[in-house]
């Protein structure tokens, strides 16, 4: 049966209007919310130089290195020349994306506002072990969306406490007795039911919108994206993932890690032949495409990349919607973080072997033959850097002389064609690379890569892992994988020897030209390392006990009767400041009143006193559904007018702590 989107809850008090919190920002991602449209010309022309100006830096300084600087002949020659294939590696790929990342404009479809036949379409949310506050708002928030649809919470958890409050949102519980192939197992289940039932005279469901449980849907999530199954030939439409909790361990200040993914690489695939590959979550697949190709794939841990390409071997095509239309939740520390990029590539790992992505297909278009190898490859990254450190400093301890330039010639010559592919790069991926971040975040990549190399050595099983999305017991840092302090040691004792080298105190003399050759690349290797032992150490990326995200927005509030001022609210609960002596510190259960919501009923955690002033925390009362509900549809379906500072379509959850960010954010840049 179809379940229609529930009426709002009443608006019973209208204390006054919300604002966000003095100095607060606006979430890069909001800049987003509308239908897509094209790129600025600015960021296009700019966009273009860049990656010329990248193209043509490595191209003279490798010309420059080959012509004037090589030894001429003997060891040093060959030394020279292995450093010279090191340095050139990147030349290829840089070609290849200044092509492909020439024109990235994408359109959108007519907005869908009925659900008639072909746009009849069901919600499918995998759920397992995540806390409430995690699970609540996507539920309440899908069963709030427009036109009328199904939502399905397919609980590998057999969780009571689900099935309560699942069904009093409006959506439909479903659980099953095996519980094999993780999520795709737990899709499977819910698309042969599906199937099940219409064959019995159930309503047909053309379409299956995918959300990862943490991944809340905005109001525009099927209105703005039904409609490419108007072309009969696409079967999969993905959206891209944009993240609310600000500070996650990726992130930049800006879009994150994937941004640049999401918002320059996935848009410039929406080209024929060469269409995106599903990413699990915020996405949308037609019904008889996905059951034609015998379901999710579950020979492989990322079923979804697997299941594009049975899909593209079975003729349909693919297609990206650049909108954000649902946000979510990014890995918070660097245990997480790992743990989810460990999965990604060694599940990249099965696929390419499984389907031997080496070979050219007939059912792959050039692009596509490149896009699906490389991104399987891209996980080997960390390899590459492993050894990337190991050529400069193999060659450094040699005592090989690989390059005949001076010192100060070389060192001028490296840095200019270094900074201008930099600032070309930046530019050709839409100024979506903050380097400091980038390159910290390369030297995780390192023990990931290695795990991916383990496993195509051993071919051992894999189990899918879920990313933990719950608090922890308390705060702790990050630990430092030990591949990571070896680089460290190995970088510092190299560069030690070059020094010494020089002096003549060690068994091999070593030349200033191959000490200056090799040691800017190593001086730029504990620079990178150094960049990324901080980020995993910093306080900032240690586990924390809260299970939800809290949006810093201020708002007049009443609480119990009182007057006072809303500091911060979050799914689980919320934070107000009241004159001091207001409420007793054992006032229990109270009453809030929010801009724009219904009354809510709160417990009590604490009453801190300070500059005349009660810090009072709350929160949701065990099981009190509706009150999650409510808070949920407040930070994620906003009532319009209600948050000051807000531009239209924009969520409260938008709202976002100050950033070290440039005071123009990306997205703006980019589409003008």
């Amino acid at each position: 049966m179809t379940v229609r989107p529930r009426n709002r809850l009443p608006v019973l008090v209208r204390a006054g209007r919300a604002s966000v919190t003095s100095g607060a920002r606006l979430a890069s991602w909001a800049n987003l919310l509308g239908r897509p449209r094209p790129e600025g010309r600015r960021s296009r022309r700019m966009a273009h130089l860049g990656g010329i100006a990248s193209l043509t830096a490595l191209v003279l300084y490798l010309t420059w290195r080959l012509v004037f600087t090589l030894p001429t002949g003997g060891f040093d020659l060959v030394a020279a020349l292995v450093l010279l294939t090191f340095e050139a590696v990147p030349l290829a790929g840089i070609l290849f994306r200044t092509i492909t990342l020439w024109d990235i404009d994408t359109v959108g479809p007519d907005p869908v506002t009925v659900a008639g036949p072909g746009h009849r379409a069901v919600v499918f949310i995998p759920t397992y072990n995540e806390p409430v506050e995690v699970i609540a708002p996507t539920i309440a928030a899908a069963c709030e969306l427009q036109p009328a649809h199904q939502t399905w919470v397919l609980d590998d958890g057999d969780r009571p406490w689900v099935e309560e409050m699942a069904t009093r949102y409006g959506a439909r519980y479903v659980r099953r007795d095996e519980h094999t192939h993780a999520k795709a197992g737990n899709m499977n289940h819910a698309l042969a039911l599906l199937q099940a039932e219409v064959a019995a005279g159930a309503e047909p469901v053309d379409v299956i919108a995918v959300l990862d449980c943490d991944h809340v849907p905005l109001p525009t999530f099927l209105t703005d994206t039904l409609g490419w199954f108007d072309d009969p030939e696409i079967a999969l439409v993905q959206a891209p993932q944009a993240y609310y909790n600000v500070g996650a361990f990726d992130d930049d200040g800006e879009t994150g890690e994937q941004g640049m993914f999401f918002y320059v690489l996935m848009p410039a695939r929406n080209k024929d032949g060469a269409g995106p590959f599903w990413c699990g979550s915020t996405s949308l697949i037609r019904t008889d495409a996905l059951a034609g190709v015998g379901g999710v794939s579950t020979e492989t841990i990322v079923e979804d990349m697997h299941t594009t390409l049975n899909l593209l071997r079975a003729g349909w095509k693919t297609t990206y919607h650049h909108q954000v239309v649902a946000v979510g939740l990014a890995p918070s520390t660097p245990d997480q973080y790992l743990l989810q990029r460990r999965r990604w590539g060694m599940g990249s790992m099965q696929v390419l072997v499984t389907e031997r992505l080496w070979a050219a297909k007939r059912w792959l278009s050039w692009r596509n033959y490149y896009e699906y190898l490389g991104g399987t490859l891209y996980w080997l990254e960390g390899v590459a850097t492993a050894v990337s450190f190991l050529i400069p400093a193999a060659v450094l301890v040699s005592g090989a002389r690989t390059s005949t330039a001076s010192p100060l010639a070389f060192a001028v010559a490296f840095l200019l064609m270094f900074s201008t592919r930099l600032w070309g790069a930046k530019r050709l991926f839409r100024m979506h690379l903050r380097w400091r971040t980038a390159f910290a975040l390369r030297i995780l990549r390192v023990p990931v890569g290695l795990s991916c190399l383990w496993w195509l050595l051993t071919r051992r099983e894999l189990t899918f892992q879920v990313t933990p999305k719950s608090g922890a017991s308390g705060r702790a840092r990050g630990k430092v994988p030990g591949v990571l302090w070896a680089l460290v040691g190995l970088t510092v004792f190299v560069v030690v020897y070059g020094l010494l080298g020089l002096t003549g105190r060690v068994p091999w003399e070593v030349t200033a030209g191959g000490t200056i050759a090799s040691g800017v690349w190593l001086a730029f290797a504990l620079v990178v390392l150094t960049l990324g032992l901080r980020r995993i150490q910093s306080s900032a990326y240690a586990t924390s006990r809260r299970n939800a995200y809290r949006a810093p927005v201020r708002a007049p509030v009443n609480l119990n009767g009182q007057r006072g001022e809303l500091v911060d609210v979050s799914v689980g609960g919320a934070a107000v400041e009241l004159p001091q002596g207001a409420l007793a510190e054992t006032a229990g259960l109270v009453t809030l009143h929010l801009p724009g919501a219904a009354e809510l009923q709160l417990e009590t955690v604490r009453v801190q006193h300070a500059d005349g002033v009660d810090h009072v925390s709350l929160r949701v009362p065990a099981h009190d559904w509706d009150t999650y509900r409510a808070l949920s549809l407040w930070l994620f379906h906003t009532p319009p007018g209600v948050v000051d500072g807000l531009p239209p379509q924009a969520p409260a959850v938008a709202a976002t702590l100050p950033t070290g960010r440039s005071k123009r954010p990306v997205l703006v840049r980019q589409h003008g």
